[in-house]
């Protein structure tokens, strides 16, 4: 990857216009004898000035040299000034009138130069011309580039980039930290065939596609292919140098407590891509390590601060340093808080850990819509189902449509029937984890059962758009101020019976993200629905209202759903626990396949657990819900 080149841009400078000298010289340059006449010697250094700050300024070496009058000389040196001080961008430009004495003119010269990945070094100094010359051009000394630059000096460029700042959970918690890291990578030049496959059986990588990024790379390039944490790296060191063509750099970088910890929400840091590069500072270069997910791509200016350098002239042949001539100050970044708790973020990865299928579990402050914990797992990844995931919800959902009901007129101590079968307007429904409940059962008792054909015999009650009013009175849908992408959840208008019947029950079109159920977990905990907040200071805003009685109904089920229900893997639990589980179908073909959901609270903790292809709620969500609980702190 070659370094991505950035130029000034729309840089103001303190500069006088390059234009018509107006004004009298100095007497010196005056006379009648047939020497250059003071506005002569003052047009004819104008013009030569001109042609030289030009080319500099446009970075153009061969015309800067055949403005001079030594062309060889000076092409090579603003070739060397701008490959070793790696310069971007010139703004270079006459500053106030020329000084003539006799023939000689002295034009002072202000300069910018945009030095990639350190920012703007501005200075002064002189170009001069020989006017009684038959064409006067600009005398090249290597103290045109820089009043200190000589022939026996050369420009030495420094860059340092500050420690990344570290993001906090409660408590100010380091979540992240600098920790050192090993980079693999290889050198395609002394790479041989077999060094791809190789490495993509010892590192589990994609030998295909590191072989042709590689092929693609300048043959001397350090071609990234995996960053390791000291402890994954000790056991692999000596088969991986004995791979042709390995290069390991030793380095430092802000991780989580382990790899996987809250690897989706925090993020990553990574090399330099394209896109991670548009997104950070104006500073950062490709070889840089760049926030590329979760947090760290979306507060990557924040913290990973401001690069700064130094220019110093150094002797030519020993490199001896001689001064100093400009110094810019790195800028630490500036930490995060978050509302991310330790506790609360290690219970829920400890509980997730031994799962062998994908498993989101979100946790959030009931009081505030604090998002406490969102683990993803069992394998390391990015990919941030907590928060992003778009599932239909199943039974969980019948919070939501139980409260649409209420709101309806529903008692749940009134009797009614569970069949393990009905048919709704020609489509059949049945009951997922059991045949049908006793004669003399209540409403309460049907939902604790999760008794789909009680709820979907109930879809007439409802108007198409009742559902979808009541989701929004959860915080469905609302718009969420979190920095990452985030899924509310979706609940549409129905457009027919069964429609209604099918997202009563969490099917049909209703779909929803883990962090979207733990809200509405959330709401009936706390009775007050509000939308989530991932970082100190935003979000938590009131998203919708409900009626305290029905509140307190939805409290009364939920509690039942795990003394006398369908959550039988939570009883035995202290601290009252609550929650409804669900099974949510997915797929074309029968037998369909599902998910397995559960959502809840205990106290001010809500919760939402989902299990991507779980045979059921109690029996897959369930124990993963019930280690998290067992180990979860009661305050944070």
């Amino acid at each position: 990857m070659g370094r991505v080149r950035r130029r000034l841009g729309t840089v103001v400078p303190r500069l006088t216009a390059v234009g018509a000298v107006v004004g009298l010289l100095l007497a010196g340059c005056t006379g009648d004898d047939g020497a250059t006449s003071a506005d002569d010697g003052a047009e004819a250094t104008t013009a030569a000035v001109e042609a030289v700050v030009d080319a500099w300024s446009a970075l153009e070496p061969r015309e800067f040299g055949r403005a001079t009058d030594s062309p060889r000389a000076a092409r090579a040196g603003l070739t060397t000034m701008i490959d070793d001080l790696e310069v971007d961008g010139a703004v270079v430009a006459a500053d106030g009138d020329p000084e003539c004495a006799d023939s000689t003119c002295r034009q002072p010269v202000h300069v910018m130069l945009d030095l990639a990945g350190i920012g703007i070094w501005e200075y002064d100094t002189v170009a001069t011309v020989d006017t009684s010359a038959e064409d006067p051009s600009v005398g090249w000394k290597p103290s045109l580039l820089h009043p200190g630059l000589t022939g026996q000096t050369a420009f030495e460029r420094i860059r340092r980039v500050p420690p990344r700042a570290p993001i906090l959970g409660r408590k100010r918690y380091l979540l992240t930290s600098q920790k050192p890291a090993f980079r693999i990578g290889v050198e395609p030049r002394k790479a041989k065939p077999a060094t791809y496959p190789r490495l993509g059986r010892l590192l589990g990588i994609d030998a295909d596609a590191l072989r042709e990024r590689a092929r693609a790379a300048d043959p001397g390039w350090f071609v990234d292919v995996i960053t390791y944490r000291v402890d994954d790296y000790r056991p692999i060191r000596e088969r991986l140098f004995q791979i042709p063509g390995v290069v390991v750099d030793f380095t430092r970088l802000a991780l989580g407590p382990s790899s996987g910890w809250g690897r989706a929400v925090l993020g990553s840091v990574s090399p330099a891509t394209e896109e991670t590069l548009s997104r950070a500072s104006q500073l950062a270069l490709d070889t840089d390590m760049i926030g590329s997910s979760g947090l760290q791509a979306a507060y990557e200016q924040r913290l990973a601060g401001t690069p700064g350098g130094i220019v110093a002239l150094v002797d030519r042949k020993t490199g001896q340093r001689e001064s100093v001539l400009w110094r810019k100050p790195a800028v630490k970044g500036e930490p995060l808080q978050t509302t991310l708790s330790y506790d609360v973020q290690k219970a829920g990865e400890n509980a997730v850990a031994d799962q062998d299928k994908t498993t989101a579990l979100v946790a959030v402050d009931a009081r505030n819509g604090h998002v406490l914990a969102d683990v993803n797992g069992p394998e390391i990844t990015s990919y941030d189902t907590g928060l992003v995931g778009r599932y239909p919800p199943g039974s969980t959902f019948k919070v939501v449509s139980t409260a649409a009901l209420i709101a309806a007129g529903q008692d749940i101590d009134q009797k009614v029937a569970c069949p393990s079968r009905t048919v709704v307007d020609g489509k059949r429904f049945k009951n997922y984890e059991f045949s049908s409940l006793p004669r003399g059962s209540t409403f309460a008792d049907a939902l604790a059962a999760s008794c789909n054909t009680t709820v979907v015999d109930r879809a007439g009650r409802l108007s198409n758009n009742a559902l979808h009013a009541m989701a929004k009175r959860f915080g469905v849908g609302a718009e969420w101020d979190l920095p990452v992408p985030a899924y509310s959840g979706s609940v549409p208008v129905a457009n027919s019976l069964v429609d209604r019947a099918a997202s009563m029950i969490g099917q049909g079109r209703v779909q929803m993200s883990p962090l979207g159920m733990a809200m509405v977990a959330a709401a009936v905990a706390s009775g007050e629905p509000r939308t989530p907040s991932l970082v100190a200071g935003d979000g938590g805003d009131v998203a919708g209202s409900l009626r305290p009685s029905m509140v307190r109904d939805l409290q009364r089920i939920m509690r039942l759903v795990v003394t006398d229900g369908t959550a039988s893997s939570l009883r035995g639990l202290p601290g009252g626990v609550a929650a409804k589980t669900g099974t949510a179908e997915y797929g074309d073909e029968p037998p369909l396949q599902t998910h397995g959901w559960m959502i809840g609270y205990r106290g001010n903790l809500a919760f939402a657990c989902l299990v991507v292809g779980g045979d059921g709620g109690n029996s897959a969500a369930g124990p993963v819900v019930r280690a998290f609980l067992r180990e979860a702190p009661r305050s944070w």
